[in-house]
């Protein structure tokens, strides 16, 4: 599989517009806008955002990242499946992916299609199963984001999810899901507020970890119900040294 700096495959967009899917999300999601902005602003390329009942406004479409197109969730998919030949290029920016919905969508896609993805395990499951389109390895956006390092904080804040995605039984009595106070454009500061508080902070929520760890805090990253916690941690979060995976979680 090939890694592709995003910014430098951007660079050719460099000063144009392009039209901008960002699906639904949490605060979490928030962290990967944020750093989207910051890699387009950085090229002088201005989104013009749609969604399903929106017409063309520029030829080629980027479609944010993060972890929509697997079987949780049909966002993208639905997108997908209503604009099949709207555009001449659709970028799927960092995505963890995986299904044969997934497969079966993206291989009806006939516009040219670059996907970059955001861990190792998707990459080969597209490598293995797109019949057409470009295949990159690159890191999930919200690396884009820069975080003044902090004080040290003090306690422990546990971020533990509780959807379809968490592998829990029972919950730390203190679990406070900060996730759910947000949305995917929210503003970062009441994010960033809360965990520049702590010194610790023990999550199941990818994003949480991101964001602790660019913060300089001290980050345990547990699994989720599928692979994307530990895919992401494998290559992208295991060169920082204050952040450690860990299979499972006691209070």
């Amino acid at each position: 599989m090939k890694e592709l700096d995003l910014k430098k495959y951007l660079s050719k967009y460099k000063n144009t517009s392009i039209d901008f899917f960002r699906f639904p999300g949490n605060y979490g999601d928030s962290l990967i806008w944020h750093g989207t902005k910051k890699l387009l602003s950085s090229l002088n390329i201005t989104e013009h955002y749609v969604d399903t009942s929106s017409p063309r406004y520029n030829n080629v479409l980027l479609i944010d990242g993060g972890g929509n197109l697997v079987d949780y969730y049909s966002d993208v998919r639905d997108f997908l499946i209503k604009k099949p030949v709207l555009y001449g290029e659709i970028i799927i920016l960092p995505h963890t992916i995986f299904g044969e919905k997934q497969i079966e969508v993206l291989n009806n896609v006939s516009s040219n299609l670059t996907i970059f993805c955001r861990e190792k395990i998707s990459a080969k499951f597209l490598e293995d199963n797109l019949t057409r389109g470009k295949v990159y390895l690159w890191h999930d956006c919200a690396f884009y984001n820069e975080f003044s390092q902090i004080p040290a904080g003090n306690g422990v804040l546990n971020v533990f999810r509780l959807d379809v995605e968490s592998i829990l039984n029972t919950w730390p009595k203190s679990n406070n899901d900060i996730t759910y106070n947000g949305y995917a454009t929210k503003p970062l500061d009441e994010l960033i507020g809360i965990l520049q508080k702590y010194a610790q902070v023990n999550t199941d929520r990818l994003h949480i970890a991101i964001g602790s760890t660019l913060l300089g805090k001290e980050v345990r990253l547990f699994p989720n119900s599928y692979y994307k916690n530990k895919a992401v941690f494998d290559y992208s979060l295991k060169k920082f040294t204050n952040i450690s995976f860990i299979e499972k979680f006691s209070d």
